[in-house]
C-alpha cells in the first residue's frame, strides 16, 4: 500500500514538473544550431543527428545522469529510425555504445528513487527562471525531461495493468460466487 501512495505523489509531481517548464511537445523545445524546433519531426536530418550526438556527448555527473542519457538515447534513436533516411542510416549514429535501460524490468521502489534524483535537475530548466539555454544546456533539458516522461509513462502503464488485474479478479470472485451459489 505504501508503494502506491509513492507512486500516486511521483505521478503528481512528474504532471506539476512537466507543466512548468518546456516539454517536447512545447515551442523552443529544440535548440539545435542557435535555432529553436517546436518538434523533434521539424528539425532535418543534419540537425536531428546533431540533437542525439549532443545528447550522447552529456558528460555523466552521477548513475542517476548516465541512466537519463541512456533513456533519452533509446528513445531518439527509435525516432531516427522511424525517419527511414539513407543519410541516417550511413551516418554510424546507430553504431554508437551505451548502456541500454530498460525501466520494465525496475522495481517501483527504484523507478521512485530514479525520478526523486532527477526532478531537482529537470527544474533547473524551467523556462520562466531559465536563462537563455546553450545548446548543450537544452540537450540536458531534453535528456531529462525525455528520462521523466519515460519514467511517468512507465508507471502508468503498470498503475493500468494493476486496475485490470483488480478488475478481472473481482470479475472472477463473483463469478465463482454466483456459481457456488447454483450449487
Amino acid at each position: 500500500m505504501r508503494s502506491s501512495i509513492k507512486l500516486a505523489v511521483l505521478l503528481i509531481a512528474v504532471s506539476i514538473v512537466s507543466s512548468g517548464c518546456a516539454t517536447m511537445r512545447y515551442p523552443s523545445a529544440y535548440k539545435v544550431e542557435g535555432k529553436e524546433v517546436k518538434n523533434f519531426k521539424e528539425l532535418d536530418d543534419d540537425k536531428a543527428l546533431k540533437l542525439v550526438a549532443l545528447i550522447y556527448n552529456i558528460k555523466s555527473e552521477a548513475t542517476e545522469d548516465s541512466i537519463a542519457r541512456s533513456i533519452a538515447l533509446e528513445e531518439y534513436l527509435a525516432l531516427l529510425a522511424k525517419r527511414n533516411s539513407k543519410y541516417i542510416k550511413k551516418s554510424g549514429i546507430f553504431d554508437i555504445k551505451y548502456d541500454k535501460v530498460k525501466l520494465s524490468v525496475w522495481e517501483d521502489e527504484e523507478l521512485i528513487r530514479l525520478c526523486d534524483a532527477l526532478a531537482p535537475k529537470t527544474e533547473n530548466f524551467y523556462m520562466d527562471s531559465a536563462a537563455e539555454l546553450t545548446e548543450i544546456q537544452n540537450a540536458q533539458r531534453i535528456m531529462y525531461l525525455t528520462a521523466i516522461n519515460a519514467i511517468a509513462r512507465e508507471i502508468h502503464k503498470r498503475q493500468n495493468t494493476k486496475t485490470v488485474m483488480s478488475v478481472a479478479s473481482q470479475v472472477l470472485l463473483t463469478a465463482l460466487s454466483a456459481a457456488m451459489a447454483l450449487i
